[in-house]
């Protein structure tokens, strides 16, 4: 089940300036805000009592101390520690189970079904999410699918100008607002392919182009703290749809199978 960060993470870029201001104190601040009353609130960030109310319907709460209820239940116990393995290990539990709540596992096997039922696979990402492009890529062609990925838009609008109904993009992107990663998605949907995004929002251009979205957790409160991995949610979605075609789809597994024997037989040469 979402809980409500998990809401105003999902709802974000569908607010209103102020409304993401308010939005940025809640995520930052969210400790700290259970016993509040509506107007320190917005005494502390400078905005009207009318419009905390109506950021809170937005993002699925009838009433301010309704969204107080379930921010108290989002907020895990945390311990202040300056234990560097302790901390990375909370920030990764945080975002482990922010990522599942996120997608439903009918959406990954929904997406493995489309991988499988796919006659080629194209994987677009720019930066880090190319990065992320790049390790799907080899992940599924072990398992003998017909994939390849493309990490610039000059390449994602000639791949996508080609495709067909038979094809599927999985397009990468945290922000969902990538020009380059939009512009070759939508000209792939107009080819009729079908269309994965693995991203943090909804009502994005990215999402409203997708037939299929993975949703995934949205590193930005984390990477302030320090040095993180901006891919980690990401990656993690990556790792689900891994592990569910090898499960479920044998084929895939004895290839799988078939790739790791090439590789070890390759390294005693």
């Amino acid at each position: 089940m979402r809980s409500i960060l998990d809401e105003i993470q999902l709802k974000y870029q569908t607010l209103s300036k102020t409304e993401k201001k308010i939005a940025d104190y809640i995520i930052h601040h969210s400790e700290t805000l259970l016993n509040i009353h509506i107007q320190e609130l917005a005494d502390r960030i400078n905005v009207s009592i009318a419009t905390i109310t109506r950021f809170c319907k937005k993002i699925g709460a009838t009433s301010f101390v309704e969204f107080k209820i379930l921010l108290r239940d989002a907020v895990e116990e945390t311990l202040e520690t300056h234990n560097a393995v302790e901390k990375v290990d909370q920030i990764y539990h945080s975002v482990i189970k922010s990522t599942n709540s996120l997608t439903s596992i009918q959406k990954y096997e929904t997406a493995c079904d489309w991988i499988v039922s796919s006659k080629a696979i194209h994987i677009y990402g720019l930066g880090s999410s190319g990065l992320s492009a790049q390790e799907l890529k080899l992940r599924l062609a072990r398992m003998g699918f017909t994939v390849d990925t493309h990490t610039d838009s000059h390449d994602m609008i000639i791949n996508a100008s080609i495709l067909t109904s038979e094809d599927l993009v999985i397009a990468i992107s945290s922000s969902g607002k990538t020009q380059e990663v939009i512009d070759g998605v939508k000209l792939a949907q107009k080819n009729n392919a079908k269309i994965i995004a693995v991203t943090n929002f909804s009502k994005t251009k990215l999402a409203n182009s997708s037939d299929l979205i993975l949703y995934t957790s949205n590193l930005k409160t984390y990477q302030e703290i320090g040095f993180m991995n901006s891919q980690l949610s990401i990656l993690l979605s990556l790792d689900i749809l891994s592990m569910l075609l090898l499960l479920h789809k044998e084929d895939a597994q004895e290839k799988h199978d078939l790739t790791l024997h090439a590789l070890n037989e390759y390294k005693k040469i």
